[in-house]
This record gives C-alpha cells, sequence and structure tokens, in this order.
C-alpha cells in the first residue's frame, strides 16, 4: 500500500544566495510512503497517517538550508524514524524558481530508500 501526498506546495528561504534567504521562494513537494498491505484498515493505528506525513514536511520546510538535498534527506530521515514499518519511501523536492540566468522551468531532487 502506497500513500501519496502531490503537490505540497511552501514558502520557505531554502537557498545558498542572501537574496534566497531574505526574500524565499515557492517549493513543491511530492512524497510516498509505501508498507506491507494489511489485512484490514479499521483505525487510525492501521494506517500511515498522511497528516503525519504533512506535519513532519511542513517542520522541514520552515527550517532554513542552504540546499534542497539537506532538506529532502532530512524529510526522508523524519519519515523513516516515524514509520519503521515503511517498505520504501521518497521525496520529491521542487524549487519552482532557480537562480540560473535565462533558464525556464525548475529544478527538483529526488531522495529514496
Amino acid at each position: 500500500m502506497k500513500v501519496i501526498l502531490n503537490d505540497l506546495e511552501f514558502f520557505a528561504y531554502h537557498g545558498l544566495y542572501d537574496f534566497e534567504k531574505q526574500d524565499g521562494g515557492k517549493f513543491v513537494v511530492d512524497i510516498e510512503v509505501e508498507e506491507p498491505v494489511k489485512a484490514s484498515y479499521e483505525t487510525l493505528g492501521d494506517v500511515i497517517n498522511y497528516e503525519e506525513i504533512f506535519s513532519i514536511a511542513e517542520a522541514r520546510m520552515n527550517e532554513r538550508k542552504d540546499f534542497i538535498e539537506e532538506v529532502a534527506r532530512l524529510i526522508l530521515a523524519d519519515l523513516k524514524a516515524k514509520f519503521p514499518q515503511a517498505l520504501a519511501a521518497s521525496v520529491k523536492l521542487t524549487k519552482t524558481n532557480p537562480p540560473i540566468k535565462g533558464m525556464k522551468g525548475n529544478a527538483c531532487v529526488v531522495c529514496s530508500f
């Protein structure tokens, strides 16, 4: 069973340059967490709670880091610690407006186990 959160939008202050740290920017996070299929899903304790997944992402996005690679790594580490039953997880972190002159598009990193 996979729990997937897509297109989580955050305004954050990640970046190497001073203006990124001061002005901030828009980031998008996609997260997948896979666990073994259970016999039934009747209580909140039976599921990987996507509210908790969102809280992990939100907390890490609120911590300023120079590199989005580090933010993605920390989110993944937190997911692994919170959900030890997970078979696999993936975090995709997209910087929607990277400071690259002439570049149109975005930059992203993907981190998984």
